[in-house]
């Protein structure tokens, strides 16, 4: 009797790089494209809003950074990265909030955080890795920083005000942020209204943010 064994064979393809670039909101064609994410995200698009990001450069409270992949166009002519998204590591908080960030450093908060849908998969979980990273360490940290913080709309939009949604001219997402921070470690600590966001019968809501922290590891 002959017996006849089939072999599989997986291949594993390894993930693409991420690099963090840094964004240059003095330069037009960076502001412009950071405006079309920021639309794509659905949150402070406006120039205002970026005017205030480059300020905050200005003054080194703001790091700010395309979040990048590598190109698979094969166009000799294409470039050879693409900007999938941007973060940022920020030494202020709007409004001041000194358990949240520190012109110190010695809290740092990671704001400003965007995926375009067509990259994720994984990309977000990559940037948030150096960033964390970025966070102990010069230029952009602090040796001296004890935490990192982050906020995020509050879980109870996604569980007991469920019909919140239905006010608002934008979709649930399909993920609650702040249970994705805290399977990275991030622990809450507070919850508190933060954000406006106008209603559609057309006035303004005051919406809640959770708020959480990971202590840096020495």
């Amino acid at each position: 009797m002959t017996t006849t064994t089939t072999t599989t064979t997986t291949t594993i393809i390894p993930e693409e790089p991420c690099t963090l670039i840094p964004i240059n909101l003095h330069n037009p064609a960076e502001f412009a494209e950071l405006k079309q994410q920021r639309r794509k995200c659905g949150w402070d698009y406006d120039d205002a809003n970026l005017i205030a990001w480059r300020d905050k450069q200005d003054a080194n409270l703001k790091s700010f950074f395309w979040i990048t992949v590598p190109s698979q166009s094969t166009d000799a002519n294409a470039p050879r990265s693409i900007r999938a998204g941007h973060i940022s590591l920020d030494s202020y908080a709007n409004p001041p909030d000194p358990e949240l960030a520190t012109a110190d450093r010695s809290n740092l908060t990671i704001q400003t955080f965007f995926i375009d849908p067509v990259h994720r998969g994984g990309l977000g979980r990559k940037a948030m890795d150096i960033v964390e990273a970025m966070a102990s360490e010069e230029p952009y940290g602090s040796p001296k920083c004890k935490y990192l913080t982050l906020n995020g709309l509050s879980r109870r939009y996604f569980y007991e005000e469920t019909h919140f949604w239905d006010k608002l001219d934008r979709v649930r997402p399909a993920v609650c942020a702040v249970e994705w921070y805290e399977r990275r470690g991030y622990v809450y600590w507070k919850s508190e209204p933060r954000y406006h966001e106008p209603l559609l019968e057309g006035e303004d809501a005051i919406i809640w943010a959770d708020f959480l922290r990971k202590p840096l590891q020495r």
